[in-house]
């Protein structure tokens, strides 16, 4: 059975979406002007250096882009690479908040949007943190990964990330050696996806946009679009086709000489059924 990614209008998205090296190198380069605005978050040289390291690493031709392959590529020790990504104590939460900042101060438009998207990473082990069988988007099927949350703004000049949280499952919340071992905080708990994306959007909120964005795993769950009209937020979601839906009628509108709102009826039907004249196309 073909998978997600082998169907042909996928093939051609990861084609658009295939990077040369002379891209990557032409990134490096970037990188080094970019990195010195961030580096001055990390109160000790140590984690200057690691920090610079681990991007460096990310944008390297590694088959593998962890901490020990990386540090092995530049000749550095692996335990002090590791801890200071898995448990350094520098504050992370600083630094999403300078590229927030960034991003407005460089890309601030009143059309963008904040798009929110659920996304798994494919894991072979059991010891990474929140690693669960889940569905996973990348596979097409449940399968071992992690879940992660992100924000992401998308206006005309371009996109860039500007916040995220990893999902944690209620079988890890509840497991006290898993959680010391991976140094999940106290404060972490499983909540579910869609209320994770409503906090990361309340910290992005006053970043300039007019839309959120947002696939079936958002759009199926009411609360999470009742909790965006609350915010007076203007929203897109995809929502699975039977979702079901009704278009509220004007009160001097009736139905056989009956007022009120018609039945309710699949999203899929009543696309079907929509007069094409409603439709309209935006760019």
């Amino acid at each position: 059975m073909a998978t997600i990614l082998e169907h042909p209008e996928a093939e051609v998205l990861l084609d658009a979406a295939t990077i040369t090296p002379q891209q990557v190198n032409a990134c490096s380069r970037r990188l080094r002007a970019f990195l010195p605005r961030y580096l001055s978050l990390f109160r000790r040289s140590e984690q200057r250096a690691n920090a610079t390291l681990i991007l460096e690493g990310k944008f390297s031709g590694l088959d593998r882009k962890t901490s020990e392959p990386i540090a092995n590529q530049a000749g550095v020790p692996r335990k002090p690479l590791q801890a200071f990504v898995g448990a350094g104590a520098w504050d992370d939460e600083a630094v999403m908040a300078e590229i927030r900042s960034h991003v407005r101060q460089e890309w601030a438009d009143p059309r963008a949007v904040l798009v929110v998207d659920g996304s798994a990473f494919p894991k072979k082990g059991t010891h990474s943190c929140g690693v669960s069988r889940q569905w996973c988007g990348r596979l097409g099927k449940v399968d071992n990964c992690q879940v992660g949350v992100f924000v992401i703004y998308a206006c005309r000049k371009g996109h860039a990330p500007l916040d995220r949280r990893l999902y944690l499952p209620k079988d890890w919340d509840e497991d006290a050696d898993r959680r010391e071992e991976c140094h999940v905080p106290e404060e972490v708990h499983y909540q579910e996806r869609w209320r994770m994306a409503l906090a990361l959007l309340d910290r992005c909120r006053e970043i300039p946009h007019a839309w959120v964005t947002g696939d079936d795993e958002f759009g199926r769950a009411s609360e999470f679009r009742a909790e965006l009209r609350k915010r007076e937020e203007r929203y897109v979601l995809d929502v699975p086709c039977n979702t079901l839906i009704r278009a509220r009628r004007r009160s001097s509108e009736s139905v056989s000489g009956r007022s009120g709102n018609p039945p309710h009826a699949g999203s899929e039907c009543w696309c079907v059924r929509a007069r094409k004249a409603r439709w309209r196309w935006r760019r």
